[in-house]
């Protein structure tokens, strides 16, 4: 079943410790995109949000900035990074490189239930480009690619792909909310759960690549246009 942007965290994480849902529901936010670039997160003020003492959002926090997912900013405070587009531009190179990757190994672990959701997100992502609905494009962009991750079986290829979403999503959250999205995008999707479908994991693998690879270039172009007024 499809999640829109208020239901609850992709994965299952009900019965882990308190620090560990803390943890994970900060992560979630930054994929969707809910903290912007420069965002400062009080641990006072999560820690009320979520109706807890400020231990385990420290240690959620403190946990966060060790994976540079957060920026320690004063005391009681952690942010997220400002935006560098080199930087940026480089965790899309790596992640379109590891989401191949991760691609060719799931295409023949892939149910053809599973393909039937992938096809079915892949329609309603045209509707909500069409419908301009960015924030349920979002997670059901996230849907649709860690559907396929996950089938790779591979727990290391899915986490380090998950923990650059993480680190990207509030700069592509950012850039898809402020311009119309590629036309390209209507149709992309539908033609990785097709080639997934017929078991063609090279050309699947490929196109995630190219999927990917636009944030590559997009945030290239903003180091451009930076060094240009230097």
């Amino acid at each position: 079943m499809t999640q829109t942007r208020q239901n609850k965290l992709p994965r299952n994480v009900s019965q882990a410790p308190l620090n560990d849902r803390i943890y994970q529901s900060v992560k979630w936010s930054l994929i969707i995109g809910e903290y912007f670039p420069g965002s400062v997160l009080s641990i006072r003020s999560l820690a009320k949000k979520m109706g807890t003492s400020t231990m385990p959002v420290r240690e959620a926090l403190t946990r966060l900035a060790s994976e540079r997912l957060l920026l320690s900013s004063v005391k009681r405070s952690y942010k997220v990074a400002e935006l560098d587009s080199k930087r940026v531009s480089d965790q899309f190179f790596l992640r379109a490189r590891l989401e191949g990757i991760a691609t060719e190994l799931a295409v023949p672990n892939l149910t053809a239930t599973q393909i039937d959701e992938l096809e079915t997100l892949a329609h309603m992502m045209e509707v909500d480009i069409e419908g301009g609905s960015n924030e349920n494009y979002i997670v059901r962009n996230y849907n649709f690619h860690f559907s396929i991750y996950a089938a790779s079986q591979n727990e290391e290829l899915f986490w380090s792909i998950e923990r650059l979403w993480a680190q990207t999503g509030p700069y592509l959250a950012q850039v898809v909310r402020s311009q119309n999205m590629p036309d390209e995008w209507q149709v992309l999707h539908n033609e990785i759960a097709k080639a997934i479908r017929a078991r063609n994991a090279d050309k699947a693998a490929r196109l995630i690549e190219k999927d990917i690879s636009w944030g590559v270039s997009t945030f290239a172009a903003y180091t451009r246009t930076e060094q240009t007024k230097i």
